[in-house]
């Protein structure tokens, strides 16, 4: 099957029927920020800024803004945008639950800064933090995407990214004597992931970069890169169920059945950057 690649319409419809399936099976934290499946939170990897007052947050391809809500739980201002409105009312259902504001607007991250502007949602200084966990794979257009953000970022704030990692684009095959090794058949240029909407019509696609890549379309977009951070996840067979649901912020029984291999190989790769211009 041919995949021509994602647009805001097919996006919005593949995340709007798998929205409530997505949300059921996968437990999402709101008391610590997240940075993928079985991953430890930012309650150990100490990414974020402190937050001060005031405080601007913006998230990119927020799902159900998990990670704006626990933000806006430290007293922080948030705004998350998202493509799928069923995403999204998911999410002001939690933050209403969680007893907190949290301004969620339908904005695709192929048109964020138009969006923004287009909803007079640009503080009047820009943001002091702007993240996105794992949405940039499915952008049209990524480079936009980082450009765009660091166009809306205060001087001095933060940009913490989370993005696929090329090489769990491999694939895990038998290398005898009961061994698995992971093959990658392009570094450079993977494949990307297909995916089918539950009604088997609608196409998307999570598409991955060489690190190099990302790291080029930071620093042509002004930020500096101060972490990088290709993350092991959280050591889940020697852990109680209790020690789990406090430490791991993102999980579901599908990931714990990957486990072996995301102890083998990244899923993801983090950035954190700045604003140089202050």
């Amino acid at each position: 099957m041919h995949y021509t690649g994602n647009t805001d319409q097919s996006s919005a419809r593949y995340w709007n029927d798998l929205a409530k399936l997505y949300q059921k099976e996968t437990r999402i934290s709101t008391s610590d920020f997240h940075y993928g499946p079985l991953l430890p939170g930012d309650s150990k990897l100490k990414l974020l800024p402190a937050i001060g007052t005031p405080f601007q947050c913006l998230e990119i391809g927020c799902g159900a803004g998990q990670n704006s809500i626990f933000l806006a739980k430290q007293g922080a201002q948030c705004i998350a945008t998202d493509i799928s409105e069923k995403q999204l009312a998911h999410g002001r259902k939690l933050a209403a639950a969680e007893n907190v504001t949290v301004n969620f607007r339908c904005i695709s991250m192929d048109s964020l800064r138009e969006g923004l502007l287009r909803e007079g949602l640009l503080p009047d200084h820009a943001f002091d933090l702007i993240h996105s966990t794992y949405a940039l794979p499915f952008s049209a257009d990524p480079q936009k995407v980082i450009a765009d953000a660091a166009a809306v970022l205060k001087p001095g704030g933060t940009f913490l990214l989370t993005t696929g990692h090329p090489l769990y684009t491999g694939e895990w095959l038998d290398i005898g004597d009961g061994e698995e090794g992971l093959f990658l058949p392009d570094y450079f240029r993977p494949e990307p992931d297909v995916r089918i909407s539950p009604d088997g019509q609608t196409l998307s696609a999570a598409q991955t970069w060489p690190a190099s890549t990302i790291a080029e379309w930071l620093h042509s977009a002004g930020l500096l890169i101060e972490r990088f951070l290709e993350p092991e996840p959280m050591p889940i067979p020697d852990m109680s169920e209790a020690e789990v649901r406090a430490a791991v912020p993102y999980e579901s029984n599908g990931w714990r059945e990957l486990y072996p291999q995301l102890t083998r190989a990244p899923i993801v790769m983090l950035f954190k950057a700045v604003h140089q211009n202050f």
